[in-house]
């Protein structure tokens, strides 16, 4: 069987794969500053490249936060638009982040971060809060909202 290559396939069958455990797709977001406020870009549904038209970012928020072996909601002054958490990386143990169904063996679980990790997520945290959970006691998470 010839060895399957990203260059074998035409946009769209990668557009179509790009869920495919083959060649685990991650989502980016870039963020620039525009001289007075925040903007994003995007890939749009055609594949181009376009800044943000929704209202940009104009301030942000976060911190620190320990936790532990019971979920904690990872709170955000104001309406948020996209947030970053981070695992710290001296943290020994991992950290999940979710929904308040989460548990501290990964359970219902959108994300797993190992020491150092981080992920980024566009997110209205006025309809839907995230929580952090570790399976190991006082660890740290950098929470950071683009409001």
């Amino acid at each position: 069987m010839a060895e399957n290559r990203l260059h074998d396939y035409s946009t769209q069958e990668i557009e179509n794969r790009e869920h495919d455990q083959t060649y685990r797709t991650k989502n980016v977001a870039i963020f620039g500053w525009t001289g007075t406020t925040m903007a994003q870009l995007k890939v749009n549904a055609d594949g181009e490249l376009v800044v943000n038209v929704e209202a940009p970012a104009t301030g942000y928020n976060g911190g620190p936060v320990t936790v532990g072996t019971t979920a904690v909601e990872l709170t955000f002054t104001g309406s948020t638009k996209s947030v970053m958490i981070q695992s710290d990386p001296d943290n020994t143990g991992k950290i999940w982040v979710g929904g308040s169904n989460i548990t501290n063996a990964g359970a219902n679980a959108m994300a797993q971060l190992e020491p150092g990790d981080a992920i980024s997520v566009d997110l209205d945290d006025t309809s839907a809060a995230l929580y952090a959970i570790s399976d190991t006691a006082s660890q740290n998470v950098f929470k950071l909202a683009l409001t």
